[in-house]
Protein backbone atom coordinates (compact mmCIF):
# COMPACT_ATOMS: atom_id res chain seq x y z
CA UNK A 1 0.00 0.00 0.00
CA UNK A 2 1.92 2.82 -1.58
CA UNK A 3 1.72 6.74 -2.12
CA UNK A 4 4.39 8.33 -5.08
CA UNK A 5 4.41 12.36 -4.36
CA UNK A 6 5.19 13.75 -7.15
CA UNK A 7 7.12 17.15 -6.09
CA UNK A 8 9.25 20.15 -8.05
CA UNK A 9 12.27 18.64 -6.82
CA UNK A 10 11.32 15.18 -7.54
CA UNK A 11 9.43 12.03 -6.68
CA UNK A 12 9.46 10.17 -3.54
CA UNK A 13 7.29 6.97 -2.66
CA UNK A 14 5.27 6.13 0.75
CA UNK A 15 4.95 2.90 2.30
CA UNK A 16 1.25 3.34 4.19
CA UNK A 17 1.37 1.88 7.98
CA UNK A 18 -2.14 0.49 7.33
CA UNK A 19 -1.66 -2.08 10.04
CA UNK A 20 -0.75 0.15 12.70
CA UNK A 21 -2.79 2.96 11.47
CA UNK A 22 -5.24 1.95 9.31
CA UNK A 23 -8.02 4.85 9.29
CA UNK A 24 -5.43 7.73 9.33
CA UNK A 25 -4.11 5.82 5.65
CA UNK A 26 -6.99 5.54 4.81
CA UNK A 27 -8.01 9.39 4.84
CA UNK A 28 -4.61 10.07 3.10
CA UNK A 29 -5.27 7.70 0.18
CA UNK A 30 -8.89 8.85 -0.30
CA UNK A 31 -7.63 12.21 -0.20
CA UNK A 32 -4.91 11.93 -2.94
CA UNK A 33 -7.80 10.15 -4.77
CA UNK A 34 -9.92 13.23 -4.97
CA UNK A 35 -6.59 15.46 -6.03
CA UNK A 36 -6.71 17.41 -2.79
CA UNK A 37 -2.96 17.62 -2.61
CA UNK A 38 -2.59 18.69 -6.07
CA UNK A 39 -0.91 22.19 -6.09
CA UNK A 40 -0.55 22.26 -2.00
CA UNK A 41 2.61 23.69 -0.84
CA UNK A 42 5.78 22.39 1.28
CA UNK A 43 4.60 25.65 3.56
CA UNK A 44 6.95 24.82 6.67
CA UNK A 45 10.52 23.64 7.13
CA UNK A 46 12.85 23.45 9.94
CA UNK A 47 15.95 22.15 9.30
CA UNK A 48 17.28 19.46 10.52
CA UNK A 49 13.97 18.07 11.47
CA UNK A 50 10.86 17.86 9.73
CA UNK A 51 8.94 19.61 6.69
CA UNK A 52 5.27 20.20 7.09
CA UNK A 53 2.56 19.75 3.93
CA UNK A 54 -0.66 19.08 2.57
CA UNK A 55 -2.56 22.10 3.48
CA UNK A 56 -4.62 23.91 0.60
CA UNK A 57 -4.49 27.27 2.42
CA UNK A 58 -0.25 27.43 2.60
CA UNK A 59 -0.02 28.72 6.20
CA UNK A 60 -0.87 25.47 8.23
CA UNK A 61 -4.00 26.73 9.02
CA UNK A 62 -6.53 25.13 6.48
CA UNK A 63 -6.80 21.45 5.35
CA UNK A 64 -9.45 18.96 6.47
CA UNK A 65 -9.98 15.08 6.35
CA UNK A 66 -12.14 12.88 3.78
CA UNK A 67 -15.11 12.94 5.43
CA UNK A 68 -15.26 16.80 6.10
CA UNK A 69 -14.39 17.31 2.48
CA UNK A 70 -17.41 14.93 1.30
CA UNK A 71 -19.84 16.69 4.13
CA UNK A 72 -19.06 20.15 2.89
CA UNK A 73 -19.44 19.09 -0.56
CA UNK A 74 -22.47 17.25 -0.02
CA UNK A 75 -23.82 20.73 2.50
CA UNK A 76 -22.44 23.01 0.07
CA UNK A 77 -20.53 24.61 2.72
CA UNK A 78 -18.06 26.90 1.33
CA UNK A 79 -15.54 26.72 4.19
CA UNK A 80 -14.39 23.17 5.32
CA UNK A 81 -13.16 25.33 8.62
CA UNK A 82 -16.92 25.71 9.60
CA UNK A 83 -17.69 21.78 8.62
CA UNK A 84 -18.26 19.57 11.46
CA UNK A 85 -16.55 16.51 10.00
CA UNK A 86 -13.03 18.58 9.03
CA UNK A 87 -11.58 16.27 11.84
CA UNK A 88 -10.83 12.39 12.23
CA UNK A 89 -9.98 11.35 16.04
CA UNK A 90 -6.08 10.89 16.64
CA UNK A 91 -6.44 6.95 16.31
CA UNK A 92 -3.12 4.90 14.89
CA UNK A 93 0.37 3.53 15.85
CA UNK A 94 2.42 5.95 18.07
CA UNK A 95 6.48 6.32 17.15
CA UNK A 96 8.71 5.04 19.23
CA UNK A 97 11.80 7.09 20.45
CA UNK A 98 14.05 5.11 18.08
CA UNK A 99 11.64 5.98 15.21
CA UNK A 100 11.48 9.76 15.76
CA UNK A 101 15.37 9.72 15.39
CA UNK A 102 14.95 8.28 11.43
CA UNK A 103 14.74 10.22 8.55
CA UNK A 104 11.69 9.69 6.37
CA UNK A 105 9.20 8.70 8.28
CA UNK A 106 5.30 10.63 7.80
CA UNK A 107 3.12 11.36 10.87
CA UNK A 108 -0.10 12.97 11.56
CA UNK A 109 -0.29 16.73 11.98
CA UNK A 110 -2.88 17.33 15.02
CA UNK A 111 -3.72 21.17 14.87
CA UNK A 112 -2.05 23.37 17.49
CA UNK A 113 -0.79 19.86 19.14
CA UNK A 114 -4.96 19.30 20.29
CA UNK A 115 -5.69 15.77 20.06
CA UNK A 116 -8.54 14.57 17.54
CA UNK A 117 -7.71 17.63 15.10
CA UNK A 118 -5.90 15.27 12.37
CA UNK A 119 -6.86 16.74 8.78
CA UNK A 120 -5.16 16.52 5.43
CA UNK A 121 -1.67 17.57 6.73
CA UNK A 122 1.13 15.58 7.40
CA UNK A 123 4.97 16.18 8.50
CA UNK A 124 8.08 13.74 6.83
CA UNK A 125 11.18 14.17 8.98
CA UNK A 126 14.46 15.33 7.21
CA UNK A 127 17.24 14.12 9.10
CA UNK A 128 17.92 11.32 11.52
CA UNK A 129 19.87 11.28 15.23
CA UNK A 130 19.99 12.67 18.51
CA UNK A 131 17.94 15.69 18.82
CA UNK A 132 17.02 16.08 15.11
CA UNK A 133 14.14 14.96 13.23
CA UNK A 134 11.47 14.27 15.87
CA UNK A 135 13.71 13.64 18.77
CA UNK A 136 13.24 15.41 21.76
CA UNK A 137 10.21 17.80 21.11
CA UNK A 138 8.50 16.50 23.55
CA UNK A 139 5.31 15.66 22.03
CA UNK A 140 3.81 12.11 20.29
CA UNK A 141 3.25 11.20 16.84
CA UNK A 142 1.02 8.97 15.12
CA UNK A 143 2.71 6.58 11.97
CA UNK A 144 1.22 6.88 8.65
CA UNK A 145 4.13 5.38 6.74
CA UNK A 146 7.77 6.01 6.27
CA UNK A 147 9.30 7.09 2.59
CA UNK A 148 10.85 3.85 0.62
CA UNK A 149 12.09 5.71 -2.29
CA UNK A 150 13.40 9.07 -2.78
CA UNK A 151 15.89 8.77 -5.83
CA UNK A 152 16.26 12.67 -6.62
CA UNK A 153 17.21 13.03 -2.68
CA UNK A 154 14.38 15.73 -2.40
CA UNK A 155 14.46 15.26 1.39
CA UNK A 156 18.23 16.40 1.51
CA UNK A 157 17.07 19.47 -1.05
CA UNK A 158 13.74 19.95 1.19
CA UNK A 159 16.35 20.74 4.35
CA UNK A 160 19.28 22.67 2.33
CA UNK A 161 16.37 25.43 1.36
CA UNK A 162 16.06 28.94 2.72
CA UNK A 163 13.27 29.89 4.95
CA UNK A 164 11.62 33.26 6.75
CA UNK A 165 11.18 33.50 10.11
CA UNK A 166 8.22 31.32 9.64
CA UNK A 167 9.50 28.59 8.06
CA UNK A 168 8.32 29.13 4.70
CA UNK A 169 10.56 28.16 1.83
CA UNK A 170 11.82 31.82 -0.25
CA UNK A 171 11.48 29.37 -3.32
CA UNK A 172 7.69 27.31 -3.47
CA UNK A 173 7.98 23.78 -3.37
CA UNK A 174 4.27 22.07 -4.29
CA UNK A 175 3.20 18.50 -4.82
CA UNK A 176 2.39 18.42 -8.60
CA UNK A 177 0.29 15.42 -7.94
CA UNK A 178 -0.43 12.53 -5.57
CA UNK A 179 -0.42 9.50 -7.19
CA UNK A 180 -1.83 6.12 -5.66
CA UNK A 181 -0.23 2.51 -5.98
CA UNK A 182 -2.33 0.56 -4.31
CA UNK A 183 -5.90 1.46 -2.35
CA UNK A 184 -7.02 -1.39 -0.28
CA UNK A 185 -9.90 0.31 1.10
CA UNK A 186 -13.64 0.50 -0.12
CA UNK A 187 -14.49 4.27 -0.96
CA UNK A 188 -16.35 5.77 1.80
CA UNK A 189 -20.17 6.79 0.83
CA UNK A 190 -20.75 10.11 -1.39
CA UNK A 191 -16.76 10.12 -2.45
CA UNK A 192 -18.29 10.23 -5.88
CA UNK A 193 -19.90 14.20 -5.80
CA UNK A 194 -16.25 14.79 -4.76
CA UNK A 195 -14.82 13.92 -7.65
CA UNK A 196 -18.18 14.76 -10.02
CA UNK A 197 -17.36 18.32 -8.62
CA UNK A 198 -13.50 18.07 -8.97
CA UNK A 199 -14.14 17.04 -12.38
CA UNK A 200 -12.15 13.78 -12.08
CA UNK A 201 -12.85 10.55 -14.23
CA UNK A 202 -12.02 7.49 -13.01
CA UNK A 203 -10.84 4.62 -15.48
CA UNK A 204 -13.22 1.67 -16.57
CA UNK A 205 -12.18 -2.02 -15.73
CA UNK A 206 -12.46 -2.83 -19.34
CA UNK A 207 -9.69 -0.05 -20.30
CA UNK A 208 -6.69 -1.97 -18.43
CA UNK A 209 -5.68 -5.25 -18.93
CA UNK A 210 -8.48 -8.34 -16.66
CA UNK A 211 -4.65 -8.82 -14.54
CA UNK A 212 -5.31 -5.17 -13.50
CA UNK A 213 -8.95 -4.36 -13.83
CA UNK A 214 -8.67 -4.04 -10.04
CA UNK A 215 -6.55 -0.81 -10.48
CA UNK A 216 -9.37 0.92 -11.86
CA UNK A 217 -11.03 1.82 -8.52
CA UNK A 218 -8.27 4.33 -7.84
CA UNK A 219 -6.87 4.86 -11.42
CA UNK A 220 -8.12 8.04 -13.57
CA UNK A 221 -8.65 8.89 -16.84
CA UNK A 222 -8.63 12.52 -16.07
CA UNK A 223 -8.15 15.15 -13.60
CA UNK A 224 -7.63 18.79 -13.16
CA UNK A 225 -3.64 20.19 -13.23
CA UNK A 226 -3.81 23.69 -11.85
CA UNK A 227 -1.11 25.23 -10.10
CA UNK A 228 -2.53 25.92 -7.20
CA UNK A 229 -5.36 25.12 -4.43
CA UNK A 230 -7.99 27.82 -4.75
CA UNK A 231 -8.02 28.05 -1.02
CA UNK A 232 -4.88 29.23 -1.18
CA UNK A 233 -4.17 32.59 0.71
CA UNK A 234 -0.73 33.10 1.07
CA UNK A 235 1.27 35.42 -1.60
CA UNK A 236 3.35 33.39 -4.67
CA UNK A 237 6.78 33.27 -4.74
CA UNK A 238 8.99 32.03 -7.32
CA UNK A 239 8.99 28.74 -8.15
CA UNK A 240 12.22 26.32 -6.74
CA UNK A 241 12.29 25.35 -11.12
CA UNK A 242 12.69 28.57 -12.03
CA UNK A 243 15.01 29.46 -8.58
CA UNK A 244 17.44 26.39 -9.74
CA UNK A 245 17.52 27.74 -12.99
CA UNK A 246 18.69 30.85 -12.10
CA UNK A 247 21.14 29.44 -9.12
CA UNK A 248 22.34 27.07 -11.90
CA UNK A 249 23.26 29.85 -14.44
CA UNK A 250 24.60 31.97 -11.61
CA UNK A 251 26.99 28.71 -11.12
CA UNK A 252 27.75 28.65 -14.56
CA UNK A 253 28.56 32.21 -15.05
CA UNK A 254 31.00 32.05 -11.57
CA UNK A 255 32.46 28.72 -12.78
CA UNK A 256 32.88 30.24 -16.50
CA UNK A 257 34.71 33.60 -14.88
CA UNK A 258 37.16 31.21 -12.98
CA UNK A 259 38.12 29.67 -16.02
CA UNK A 260 38.70 32.59 -17.83
CA UNK A 261 40.92 33.50 -14.68
CA UNK A 262 42.57 30.62 -14.62
CA UNK A 263 43.24 30.64 -18.28
CA UNK A 264 44.34 34.26 -17.63
CA UNK A 265 46.64 33.29 -14.91
CA UNK A 266 48.29 30.79 -17.33
CA UNK A 267 48.81 32.58 -19.98
CA UNK A 268 50.19 35.44 -17.57
CA UNK A 269 52.77 32.72 -16.22
CA UNK A 270 53.78 31.29 -20.02
CA UNK A 271 54.41 34.82 -20.68
CA UNK A 272 56.61 35.37 -18.22
CA UNK A 273 58.24 32.77 -18.42
CA UNK A 274 59.00 33.81 -22.07
CA UNK A 275 60.14 36.53 -20.66
CA UNK A 276 57.66 38.94 -22.22
CA UNK A 277 56.62 39.84 -18.71
CA UNK A 278 58.96 40.47 -15.73
CA UNK A 279 56.00 38.97 -13.44
CA UNK A 280 52.88 37.07 -14.11
CA UNK A 281 50.77 39.15 -11.38
CA UNK A 282 51.53 42.50 -13.20
CA UNK A 283 48.21 44.04 -14.27
CA UNK A 284 47.82 47.01 -16.45
CA UNK A 285 48.00 50.84 -15.06
CA UNK A 286 44.13 51.29 -14.75
CA UNK A 287 45.13 55.26 -15.70
CA UNK A 288 45.42 54.97 -19.17
CA UNK A 289 43.60 54.79 -22.14
CA UNK A 290 44.12 53.39 -25.46
CA UNK A 291 43.09 55.66 -28.12
CA UNK A 292 42.56 54.42 -31.70
CA UNK A 293 41.39 55.92 -34.75
CA UNK A 294 42.91 58.95 -35.21
CA UNK A 295 43.39 60.93 -37.85
CA UNK A 296 47.52 60.75 -39.35
CA UNK A 297 47.61 64.80 -38.97
CA UNK A 298 46.82 64.69 -35.19
CA UNK A 299 49.96 65.00 -32.86
CA UNK A 300 50.66 64.71 -28.96
CA UNK A 301 50.14 68.32 -28.61
CA UNK A 302 46.16 68.64 -29.65
CA UNK A 303 45.89 65.00 -28.30
CA UNK A 304 46.81 65.99 -25.24
CA UNK A 305 45.27 69.79 -24.87
CA UNK A 306 41.73 67.33 -25.46
CA UNK A 307 41.99 65.20 -22.90
CA UNK A 308 43.29 68.06 -20.43
CA UNK A 309 39.74 68.90 -20.04
CA UNK A 310 39.43 65.58 -17.41
CA UNK A 311 43.18 66.12 -15.82
CA UNK A 312 45.34 69.14 -16.63
CA UNK A 313 48.06 67.13 -15.99
CA UNK A 314 46.81 64.16 -18.96
CA UNK A 315 49.75 63.00 -21.06
CA UNK A 316 49.02 62.16 -24.51
CA UNK A 317 51.92 59.47 -26.62
CA UNK A 318 50.64 58.83 -30.35
CA UNK A 319 52.71 55.82 -31.26
CA UNK A 320 54.78 56.55 -34.11
CA UNK A 321 56.98 54.15 -36.72
CA UNK A 322 60.64 54.33 -35.43
CA UNK A 323 61.93 54.86 -39.33
CA UNK A 324 59.59 57.33 -40.90
CA UNK A 325 58.26 58.94 -38.31
CA UNK A 326 54.71 58.74 -39.52
CA UNK A 327 51.93 58.36 -37.17
CA UNK A 328 50.39 54.37 -36.47
CA UNK A 329 47.10 56.42 -35.27
CA UNK A 330 46.81 55.28 -31.98
CA UNK A 331 48.18 56.41 -28.86
CA UNK A 332 48.14 55.96 -25.18
CA UNK A 333 46.74 59.10 -22.55
CA UNK A 334 47.20 58.72 -19.19
CA UNK A 335 45.67 60.10 -16.01
CA UNK A 336 47.00 61.28 -12.46
CA UNK A 337 43.34 59.53 -11.36
CA UNK A 338 41.47 57.18 -12.32
CA UNK A 339 38.43 58.92 -11.49
CA UNK A 340 39.53 61.27 -14.50
CA UNK A 341 40.73 57.84 -16.87
CA UNK A 342 36.57 56.80 -16.18
CA UNK A 343 35.55 59.70 -17.08
CA UNK A 344 37.04 60.69 -19.89
CA UNK A 345 35.91 56.74 -20.85
CA UNK A 346 32.50 57.61 -21.27
CA UNK A 347 32.65 60.62 -22.80
CA UNK A 348 35.41 60.53 -24.88
CA UNK A 349 34.57 57.14 -26.89
CA UNK A 350 33.14 57.99 -30.39
CA UNK A 351 34.00 61.53 -30.21
CA UNK A 352 35.29 63.87 -33.28
CA UNK A 353 38.86 64.36 -33.69
CA UNK A 354 40.14 66.33 -36.27
CA UNK A 355 37.13 64.47 -38.49
CA UNK A 356 38.00 61.09 -37.32
CA UNK A 357 35.55 59.29 -35.01
CA UNK A 358 37.88 58.02 -32.30
CA UNK A 359 37.50 55.13 -30.37
CA UNK A 360 38.42 54.99 -26.47
CA UNK A 361 39.11 51.89 -24.24
CA UNK A 362 41.17 51.00 -21.03
CA UNK A 363 44.81 50.15 -21.94
CA UNK A 364 45.86 46.37 -21.63
CA UNK A 365 49.57 47.30 -22.32
CA UNK A 366 52.16 46.80 -19.58
CA UNK A 367 55.25 48.36 -21.75
CA UNK A 368 55.89 51.16 -19.76
CA UNK A 369 55.30 48.53 -16.46
CA UNK A 370 58.06 46.47 -18.29
CA UNK A 371 59.97 49.74 -18.94
CA UNK A 372 60.16 50.61 -15.43
CA UNK A 373 61.16 47.05 -14.13
CA UNK A 374 64.10 47.19 -16.76
CA UNK A 375 65.59 50.65 -15.68
CA UNK A 376 65.71 49.03 -11.77
CA UNK A 377 66.70 45.80 -13.37
CA UNK A 378 69.63 48.03 -15.32
CA UNK A 379 69.88 50.46 -12.05
CA UNK A 380 70.73 47.33 -9.63
CA UNK A 381 73.09 46.19 -12.08
CA UNK A 382 74.82 49.33 -11.98
CA UNK A 383 74.78 49.03 -7.98
CA UNK A 384 75.91 45.67 -8.16
CA UNK A 385 79.49 47.29 -10.63
CA UNK A 386 79.85 49.72 -8.36
CA UNK A 387 79.92 47.96 -5.51
CA UNK A 388 82.30 45.66 -7.04
CA UNK A 389 84.34 48.70 -8.19
CA UNK A 390 84.61 49.57 -4.85
CA UNK A 391 85.63 46.06 -3.69
CA UNK A 392 88.31 46.87 -6.48
CA UNK A 393 89.74 50.03 -5.37
CA UNK A 394 90.06 49.09 -1.37
CA UNK A 395 91.76 46.44 -2.66
CA UNK A 396 94.26 49.00 -4.56
CA UNK A 397 94.34 51.35 -1.64
CA UNK A 398 95.39 48.12 0.37
CA UNK A 399 97.82 47.06 -1.84
CA UNK A 400 99.67 50.77 -1.90
CA UNK A 401 99.04 50.87 1.81
CA UNK A 402 100.87 47.50 1.66
CA UNK A 403 104.35 47.28 3.74
CA UNK A 404 106.93 48.85 1.69
CA UNK A 405 109.87 47.22 3.83
CA UNK A 406 108.07 43.64 3.08
CA UNK A 407 107.36 44.77 -0.62
CA UNK A 408 111.11 45.50 -1.34
CA UNK A 409 112.66 42.71 0.32
CA UNK A 410 110.16 40.90 -2.15
CA UNK A 411 112.07 42.71 -4.84
CA UNK A 412 114.98 41.74 -4.04
CA UNK A 413 113.90 38.28 -3.29
CA UNK A 414 112.92 37.44 -6.84
CA UNK A 415 116.68 38.44 -7.54
CA UNK A 416 118.76 36.75 -4.54
CA UNK A 417 117.92 33.20 -4.86
CA UNK A 418 115.54 31.05 -2.12
CA UNK A 419 112.43 32.44 -0.96
CA UNK A 420 113.71 32.34 2.13
CA UNK A 421 115.84 35.05 1.67
CA UNK A 422 113.69 36.98 0.01
CA UNK A 423 111.96 38.54 3.26
CA UNK A 424 113.30 39.21 6.97
CA UNK A 425 110.27 37.75 8.55
CA UNK A 426 107.35 35.54 7.33
CA UNK A 427 104.90 38.38 8.23
CA UNK A 428 106.60 40.46 5.65
CA UNK A 429 106.22 37.41 3.23
CA UNK A 430 102.35 37.17 3.87
CA UNK A 431 101.94 40.49 3.72
CA UNK A 432 103.62 40.92 0.47
CA UNK A 433 102.08 37.70 -0.91
CA UNK A 434 98.35 39.58 -0.20
CA UNK A 435 99.63 42.74 -1.74
CA UNK A 436 99.76 41.09 -5.03
CA UNK A 437 97.12 38.56 -4.90
CA UNK A 438 93.92 39.85 -6.75
CA UNK A 439 90.57 38.26 -8.36
CA UNK A 440 90.48 37.31 -11.71
CA UNK A 441 88.42 40.17 -12.22
CA UNK A 442 90.66 42.37 -11.33
CA UNK A 443 93.51 41.01 -13.19
CA UNK A 444 91.32 41.32 -16.63
CA UNK A 445 90.63 44.56 -15.53
CA UNK A 446 94.32 45.53 -15.17
CA UNK A 447 95.11 43.78 -18.44
CA UNK A 448 92.32 45.85 -20.17
CA UNK A 449 93.58 48.84 -18.33
CA UNK A 450 97.39 48.25 -20.10
CA UNK A 451 96.18 47.37 -23.51
CA UNK A 452 94.65 50.73 -23.20
CA UNK A 453 97.66 52.27 -22.41
CA UNK A 454 99.67 50.64 -25.34
CA UNK A 455 97.19 51.79 -27.68
CA UNK A 456 97.36 55.31 -25.95
CA UNK A 457 101.23 55.30 -26.19
CA UNK A 458 100.81 54.14 -29.46
CA UNK A 459 98.87 56.78 -31.14
CA UNK A 460 101.18 59.27 -29.01
CA UNK A 461 104.14 58.10 -31.13
CA UNK A 462 102.28 58.08 -34.24
CA UNK A 463 101.46 61.28 -33.72
CA UNK A 464 105.07 62.22 -32.82
CA UNK A 465 105.86 60.50 -35.81
CA UNK A 466 103.66 62.65 -38.23
CA UNK A 467 105.51 66.15 -36.72
CA UNK A 468 109.14 64.34 -37.25
CA UNK A 469 108.12 64.23 -41.22
CA UNK A 470 106.66 67.79 -41.28
CA UNK A 471 110.01 68.98 -39.53
CA UNK A 472 111.81 66.44 -41.78
CA UNK A 473 110.10 68.10 -45.21
CA UNK A 474 110.97 71.55 -44.09
CA UNK A 475 114.99 70.76 -42.89
CA UNK A 476 114.96 69.16 -46.84
CA UNK A 477 113.56 72.40 -47.79
CA UNK A 478 116.29 74.39 -46.42
CA UNK A 479 119.10 72.00 -47.44
CA UNK A 480 117.64 72.30 -50.77
CA UNK A 481 117.92 75.99 -50.94
CA UNK A 482 121.04 76.30 -49.07
CA UNK A 483 123.04 73.87 -51.58
CA UNK A 484 121.80 75.97 -54.35
CA UNK A 485 123.36 78.77 -53.25
CA UNK A 486 126.59 76.60 -52.76
CA UNK A 487 126.58 75.77 -56.21
CA UNK A 488 126.13 79.25 -57.22
CA UNK A 489 129.00 80.20 -55.17
CA UNK A 490 131.71 77.54 -56.87
CA UNK A 491 130.33 78.23 -60.48
CA UNK A 492 131.20 81.73 -60.09
CA UNK A 493 127.92 82.95 -60.72
CA UNK A 494 127.28 84.64 -57.48
CA UNK A 495 130.19 86.80 -56.11
CA UNK A 496 131.52 86.42 -52.52
CA UNK A 497 134.41 86.74 -50.54
CA UNK A 498 135.80 83.45 -49.80
CA UNK A 499 134.91 84.06 -46.06
CA UNK A 500 131.74 84.35 -46.89
CA UNK A 501 131.80 81.21 -48.76
CA UNK A 502 133.20 79.34 -45.80
CA UNK A 503 130.05 80.38 -43.79
CA UNK A 504 127.60 78.97 -46.40
CA UNK A 505 129.33 75.87 -46.84
CA UNK A 506 129.72 75.46 -42.84
CA UNK A 507 126.12 76.41 -42.64
CA UNK A 508 124.93 73.98 -45.08
CA UNK A 509 126.87 71.44 -43.97
CA UNK A 510 125.73 71.86 -40.63
CA UNK A 511 121.86 71.59 -42.17
CA UNK A 512 122.92 68.23 -43.20
CA UNK A 513 123.94 66.98 -40.36
CA UNK A 514 121.17 68.64 -38.16
CA UNK A 515 118.77 66.28 -41.02
CA UNK A 516 120.81 63.20 -40.21
CA UNK A 517 121.11 63.78 -36.70
CA UNK A 518 116.65 64.10 -36.85
CA UNK A 519 117.02 60.43 -38.66
CA UNK A 520 119.00 59.13 -36.20
CA UNK A 521 121.63 58.47 -39.01
CA UNK A 522 124.43 59.92 -36.75
CA UNK A 523 125.17 60.17 -33.01
CA UNK A 524 124.72 63.46 -32.00
CA UNK A 525 127.49 62.50 -29.33
CA UNK A 526 129.56 60.37 -32.22
CA UNK A 527 132.92 60.90 -32.61
CA UNK A 528 134.03 63.22 -35.49
CA UNK A 529 136.07 60.24 -37.32
CA UNK A 530 132.99 58.17 -37.54
CA UNK A 531 130.58 61.32 -38.93
CA UNK A 532 133.17 62.04 -41.04
CA UNK A 533 133.26 58.94 -42.80
CA UNK A 534 129.23 59.12 -43.08
CA UNK A 535 128.86 62.64 -44.27
CA UNK A 536 132.62 63.78 -45.58
CA UNK A 537 135.16 65.95 -44.17
CA UNK A 538 133.82 69.65 -44.29
CA UNK A 539 137.30 70.29 -45.02
CA UNK A 540 137.25 68.76 -48.36
CA UNK A 541 134.29 71.21 -49.26
CA UNK A 542 136.66 73.96 -49.48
Amino acid sequence: MSLLLETCLGDIVIDLDIQGSPLLCKNILKLAKSRYYTGTLVHTIVEGRYCQLGDPRGDGLGGCSIFGLIESVKSKIDDVRKCPKRFIKSMGRKLTQDEMKEKGRVVAVEMGGLKDTIGSQFMITLDSGEERALHGTGREYFSIGRVMEDDDDVLGQLNTLYCDKSGRPYADVRIQRAHILHDPYEDPPYLQLVLDQRNIVMMNESDLPVNFSECARWLSSSSPLFEKPNEEVVEIRISVVDAKVEVNQETEKKRAAELARKEEKSNAVMLEMLGDLPSADMTPPENVLFVCKLNPLTDDEDLTLIFSRFDPNAKAEIIRDQETGDSLQYAFVEFDTEAACNEAYFKMNNALIDDRRIKVDFSQSVAKEWNRYAQRKRAGHNVRIQKRSYSTFENSKSYRAGDSDGFNAQRSGYSSGTRSNRFENRHDYQLARNSYSSSSTDRHRAVKRHSTSERNEQDNRDWKEVGMKESHRQRVEEIEEAAAVVMLVVKGEMTAERDEKKVVIEALVRSIIDHLVLHATIHPHGNEETNNLIIGDPKHLR
